[in-house]
């Protein structure tokens, strides 16, 4: 992504986010995660210790995005969302080939355990849980995550 699309990013995300996490956790909770991964100066940090954003483009149309960042052994997918009507085409299998194409390495990944939807893509993509985690947030909110990894 380019700056310019760094600094639209939070606006093309946010509506998925709100979108994806209703009724897994509390509105405010989501507006928290929001600021804190797609405001422009948090996202420069990010990009400073080695985060890699990219759009995903669907016959020229943005239908998504990844972040992610190289980690001794593996890759970390840190985020990724796809619009709507993306969903359900097979997108983030190709995401996952993408990253092991380009790195030969295993891919990692948090998912929140109450959102069963991309847990059982990933799993359904070969991911198994390695371990779960809570991940303390602002306002006393706390992630419940799954950590899953797929082996190349």
């Amino acid at each position: 992504m380019t700056d310019s699309d760094i600094k639209c990013l939070k606006e093309f995300a946010a509506p998925i986010w709100l979108e994806c996490y209703n009724g897994i956790v509390e509105r405010e909770h989501i507006e928290i995660l929001i600021k804190k991964y797609f405001e422009y100066e948090n996202i420069l940090k990010f990009k400073a210790e080695g985060m890699i954003y990219e759009y995903i483009l669907c016959d020229g149309e943005k239908a998504g995005f990844i972040a992610y960042c190289y980690f001794s052994g593996y890759i970390y997918l840190d985020k990724l969302y796809l619009s709507a009507d993306q969903r359900g085409k097979h997108v983030a299998k190709s995401v996952f080939e993408y990253l092991i194409k380009n790195y030969n390495l295993p891919i990692r990944l948090n998912v929140n355990q109450g959102n069963d939807r991309a847990v059982s893509v990933y799993k359904a993509n070969g991911f198994k849980v390695i371990k779960t985690e809570e991940i303390p947030q602002e306002n006393g909110y706390i992630n419940v995550d799954y950590v899953l990894e797929k082996s190349i």
